[in-house]
């Protein structure tokens, strides 16, 4: 049986002030005033002609405003500096990331070529993440990462939106401070992983804007990393490098969506991963309550390899 156990955050700070010359005054102004009566902003969601919408602790809570379309556009031309086209590989795979590891998610009319997008155009919806420095949590993560019988990295698993990102963070500047640190590299190919984790106290190396595989090489092998941490792992130039590492002898601590250990262990990439030994534990997590506490369900390798076993016509959901 996994083992569970519940841990609760204090409650993050906000990261409003990178979106001040970004949203229009008035949008800006009602976020600040949610942000004044204890509303932790996690994401702001705009689409033209519609009402504006904030997520926060789970919760889809709709403004008193309805936004424009020429507002998006605005939005749009703030967020790529005035240049679309200097930002279009990334506005193909649908977001564009902004200092400070705010991530601004965008969908429109798409132009495709042979079954692949090739552009974007007429952006007509907006999803604005706001990272957030969190406190107080990661600790069954730590514990299994400094336990020295242990014999490989830990993968976090859980459907998109339950906080893994914000989990890899808190582990990483828990990790990497204090006596006995990490020398932690963070392979950050979005720009948003690595946010809050440049502070003078923390022996980190951000590779920011490195593809994973890539990244993954040199931190094992360039910069003697101890632990390497990617998020939203899977893929087939991911797992060879990967592997590679791992015979590096430097544990992976990463993230992967799925539901349910049996899902995970049904991608083709994390199947190949776990062949290799990869990970010594799987953590599930998902947020419960007002507070949004985070619940870890821990699988150790042994475990999930019973399973895995078990199961038969492994699909591939990468």
């Amino acid at each position: 049986m996994a083992t569970v156990i519940v841990e609760k955050q204090k409650r993050p700070s906000g990261a409003l002030t990178a979106l001040l010359g970004v949203l229009p005054p008035s949008i800006y102004l009602e976020l600040e005033s949610l942000s004044a009566r204890g509303v932790a902003v996690e994401e702001l969601r705009l689409r033209g002609g519609k009402r504006a919408y904030v997520t926060s602790r789970g919760k889809n809570i709709p403004l008193g405003i309805t936004v424009e379309q020429w507002q998006i556009d605005d939005i749009v031309e703030n967020v790529c500096d005035g240049s679309m086209y200097a930002h279009a590989d990334t506005i193909r795979k649908g977001y564009v990331t902004l200092d400070g590891g705010i991530r601004v998610g965008m969908v429109g009319r798409a132009s495709v070529e042979n079954g692949r997008v090739i552009g974007v155009y007429d952006i007509s919806g907006l999803c604005i993440r706001l990272p957030h420095p969190v406190s107080g949590v990661g600790g069954p993560v730590c514990r299994l990462l400094r336990d020295s019988s242990l014999d490989g990295g830990v993968l976090v698993y859980s459907p998109p939106g339950e906080g893994k990102t914000t989990l890899l963070r808190a582990v990483t500047a828990a990790l990497a401070s204090g006596d006995g640190a990490f020398r932690v590299s963070v392979v950050d190919g979005r720009g948003e992983l690595g946010a809050f984790l440049g502070g003078s106290e923390l022996c980190t190396d951000v590779l920011s804007g490195y593809p994973k595989a890539e990244g993954i090489e040199i931190a094992a092998r360039s910069m003697n990393a101890q632990l390497i941490v990617c998020d939203e792992i899977g893929d087939e130039a991911e797992v060879r490098a990967i592997i590679a590492a791992q015979n590096c002898g430097v544990p992976l601590l990463a993230s992967a969506h799925a539901s349910s250990i049996e899902g995970l262990l049904r991608r083709t990439g994390i199947a190949a991963l776990h062949r290799a030994a990869v990970f010594g534990a799987y953590v599930g997590i998902k947020r419960r309550g007002a507070e949004r506490d985070y619940v870890y369900s821990v699988t150790r390798y042994e475990e999930a390899d019973e399973r895995f076993k078990s199961s038969r016509g492994l699909d591939s959901c990468d």
